[in-house]
């Protein structure tokens, strides 16, 4: 498993794990990237907003799933004072996701605000199809420099 530095300057394995896309198994799969977090000594103010992200991430992740038996992926790890984030799900061969963020002025929008949401927390958002069949969001947040 790679490994990358916290802000103390000590190693820290990425946090790798993947779950059925079913909402129940979002809360123990968001309490262990918390856990992940604190144990490479991520400030509390950006634990409590990339713990947002998550949710919102991997719930997006379980509702465009085709099945609740596919699997959600979910690998972070922090590269050089960044944390990066990164929620994949399986897709319809035929199925194209959107790779724009919605009309931020479309008050009646029905979906999108997952990603407004995480947006609002992180300094950047990536949507990619990785071919042949999954969708995945990348989302960068710079760490506060320890001390």
């Amino acid at each position: 498993m790679p490994r990358s530095f916290q802000r103390g300057g000590s190693p820290v394995d990425a946090f790798v794990t993947c779950f059925d896309a079913q909402v129940f198994a979002v809360s123990a799969c968001r309490r262990a990237f918390v856990s992940w977090m604190r144990c490479a000594d991520v400030d509390s103010g950006a634990v409590d907003d990339l713990e947002v992200v998550f949710s919102e991430l991997a719930a997006n992740a379980v509702a465009a799933s085709p099945s609740t038996s596919d699997d959600v992926r979910v690998r972070a790890r922090l590269d050089d004072g960044v944390l990066v984030l990164e929620v994949s799900n399986r897709t319809e061969p035929d199925d194209h996701p959107p790779v724009s963020f919605p009309d931020l002025d479309d008050t009646l929008r029905q979906q999108g605000r997952g990603l407004l949401i995480a947006r609002a927390f992180v300094d950047s958002v990536r949507m990619e199809t990785q071919l042949p069949d999954r969708f995945m969001v990348r989302c960068c947040r710079r760490l506060a420099p320890a001390g």
